[in-house]
């Protein structure tokens, strides 16, 4: 075949399908697209792992030949599953010597899935696979690429989950415990690191054995970042130990560790020191806890008292109540009122506040009120949305009394805050309101009018705010006053049920049955009279509006009030209106219509009536396609077997009116 202009393009690719005889010709060739069957392999005398291999060797497209060795642990593992091939152990040992960091990166990576791949294949000869794939991981975990050792690492343990024989994990700890004792201080680093990670693969016996011995020497190691790591997998090798047999061999080290004269080895044993919890008996752990905080937090590094005091929260949390001391309180207090640079620790409490007050108790609340009043007066907006997302979690550790006199003012000024606080708040409205008193819920009400409103030219305005507060409407209305849901929630409905924005009029369509059904409760005459028969009379004019999107929430409030609201309500007051719309000249509102009788079919109190019948009849007539394959799905006339029946008590008006 010629190499011509017709495969080429600007990037080099080419266009053309490409003949599988002639693919040998383009070994060296540019970047070739091949859709290729078995049958076409076969017609060469290749398989789809020898094409592949046959790339990944040599071809001197660079893009190409990544191209392919990213695939090759894919093609192994089709290979390996439905042939008899062989794994190209070969291939892999030549791939990770290769010149290109990024090739030996990317067989790092996969060589997880080539461990997959075998043990999917479970032949005899994968073992002796497995064992060179060992030899392969500790080669890359000595290599000068960093992107190259770390997937190497991670790599060591995952090929370690298929070693069954002994003289194979021999040769695994042997491989271990000869990193540990490398000269260059990379290599040691790697080999905690490994420690850590093969812990649980290995179990407690081997740990106890082989790798808290490895830590121990690492612990002593006169690199810094040796000692780091060492810190950071001794927590991990811990918790796969017995308690008592890892307390004797890893909390001197860690200990000693969290008193070293470097910094960042202590900062590391403070990130980790919550991860004790799970590694020892709990009387240890207690004073252990103890013992090494509070002098991490009272540490010359700024970095180290940052670490502790992060931690600070779930630790808390893991001492439980009767093992959190007041000075432990303090410490968390403190967090709360650190400025300038260190503002990270103010949202650190902030998140952990719901958590250490649901730990310490109601009656250890004074303690940290002050904190809690801090962050609601931060400067930044990110520690005070935080407490504006748990607000209402705090309300129930808190109980009613307690809520009423200390969060509701911060409620209230929140409703009044920036819009990412204002969210927060919003999202869990109801849940909120529902642990204050009851004659205090309606208080904080009026502030409700301005969330999310639009100001000047804008229209829109912050419409999701609005989103937010119309999905809350119905669960609110439920832990209201019918005064309150009749004063406050039906005028707002009202008005975000003609919102500029449509997910608002979506919402709040949805919320509709909800909050009248609430507030009415099951007396039918309050639904024709007084206020909630006044907001029915202007949900019904909606009906007959010009503005057809008016129209169209019409039909969809009322497929939205099944399963909601009282079906003989529907059927007397909505569903009459709700049939006039067929005749409507804007085919969205009939589409609607069409949905709305489809929810309908589902409640068998609205089977076979004769106006619904007809309804649906017109409308799998209807010029608009959309609105009779809608309508087709509509079984309700079967259901009937001919007999039309209103399912009501009296009887029904087609127009709406008596």
């Amino acid at each position: 075949m010629s190499h011509n202009g017709e495969f080429g393009r600007e990037d080099g690719r080419a266009t053309a399908r490409v003949d599988p005889k002639d693919l040998k010709e383009f070994v060296s060739e540019k970047y070739v697209e091949v859709d290729t069957s078995a049958d076409d392999y076969d017609a060469v005398g290749l398989t789809e792992l020898e094409l592949c291999e046959q790339y990944c060797r040599a071809c001197t497209v660079s893009v190409q030949r990544l191209f392919h060795v990213k695939s090759l642990g894919m093609v192994c593992t089709r290979a390996l599953s439905t042939g008899n091939e062989a794994f190209p152990l070969d291939l892999v040992e030549t791939l990770a010597q290769d010149d290109d960091s990024e090739v030996r990166q990317i067989v790092a990576e996969q060589l997880g899935v080539f461990i997959e791949a075998l043990k999917t294949a479970r032949r005899e000869q994968e073992t002796d696979v497995a064992t060179g794939l060992l030899y392969v991981a500790f080669l890359l975990v000595e290599d000068d690429a960093d992107g190259v050792v770390e997937a190497a690492e991670v790599a060591v343990s995952t090929v370690a989950t298929v070693l069954d024989r002994e003289e194979d994990v021999e040769l695994l700890l042997t491989l271990l415990a000869n990193l540990a004792k490398g000269q260059e201080e990379e290599i040691r680093v790697s080999a905690a690191k490994i420690c850590g990670g093969l812990a649980r693969v290995v179990g407690g016996g081997v740990s106890e054995q082989t790798l808290a011995p490895i830590l121990r020497t690492i612990a002593s190691d006169e690199a810094l970042q040796a000692r780091e790591a060492a810190a950071r997998a001794i927590v991990k090798v811990a918790e796969v130990m017995d308690d008592a047999i890892a307390e004797d061999a890893l909390l001197p080290s860690f200990k000693k560790l969290a008193k070293d004269a470097i910094w960042s080895v202590r900062r590391s044993c403070a990130e980790n020191l919550v991860e004790l919890s799970k590694c020892f008996s709990r009387e240890t752990f207690v004073k252990v806890a103890h013992d090494l905080f509070e002098p991490l937090a009272n540490d010359v590094s700024f970095q180290v008292r940052t670490a502790a005091l992060e931690k600070l929260g779930p630790l808390v949390a893991e001492l439980g109540g009767e093992h959190t001391s007041a000075a432990l309180v303090d410490h968390f207090v403190s967090m709360s009122e650190s400025t300038g640079g260190n503002n990270g620790l103010q949202l650190s409490c902030a998140f952990n506040i719901p958590g250490v007050a649901y730990t310490i108790g109601h009656a250890r609340w004074h303690e940290i009120r002050p904190a809690y009043n801090v962050l609601a007066h931060s400067v930044q907006w990110r520690v005070r949305r935080s407490l504006a997302c748990s607000l209402h979690e705090m309300a129930k550790i808190l109980g009613k009394e307690t809520t009423q006199r200390d969060l509701l003012p911060i409620f209230e000024a929140m409703l009044s805050d920036t819009d990412e606080v204002v969210v927060g708040v919003i999202d869990h409205l109801a849940e909120f309101m529902s642990q204050v008193a009851p004659h205090a819920r309606t208080g904080p009400l009026y502030l409700l009018q301005d969330v999310g409103k639009a100001e000047g030219k804008n229209v829109i305005g912050n419409w999701r705010l609005r989103a937010a507060l119309s999905e809350q409407l119905g669960a609110l209305s439920k832990v209201l006053p019918e005064d309150a849901n009749e004063d406050a929630l039906l005028p707002l409905l009202l008005r975000l049920l003609k919102d500029p924005a449509s997910a608002v009029r979506a919402k709040s369509i949805d919320a509709v049955g909800g909050v009248l059904h609430n507030t009415a409760k099951a007396s039918s005459l309050r639904w024709r009279s007084g206020k909630v028969g006044d907001v029915v009379a202007e949900i019904k004019l909606m009906a007959t509006n010009p503005r057809w999107l008016d129209r169209q929430a019409y039909v969809q409030m009322c497929g939205a009030f099944v399963g909601v609201v009282d079906a003989n309500i529907i059927k007397e007051e909505f569903l009459p209106l709700m049939l006039m719309c067929v005749d409507d000249a804007v085919p969205n509102v009939k589409r609607e219509l069409a949905r709305s009788l489809a929810r309908l079919d589902g409640d068998r109190s609205f089977a076979g009536i004769p106006d619904v019948l007809d309804t649906i009849r017109t409308l799998r007539n209807d010029p608009d396609v959309e609105s009779v394959s809608i309508a087709k799905n509509y079984v309700a006339e079967e259901r009937s077997n001919g007999e039309y029946t209103t399912g009501l008590g009296g009887e029904f008006h087609a127009t709406g009116l008596r």
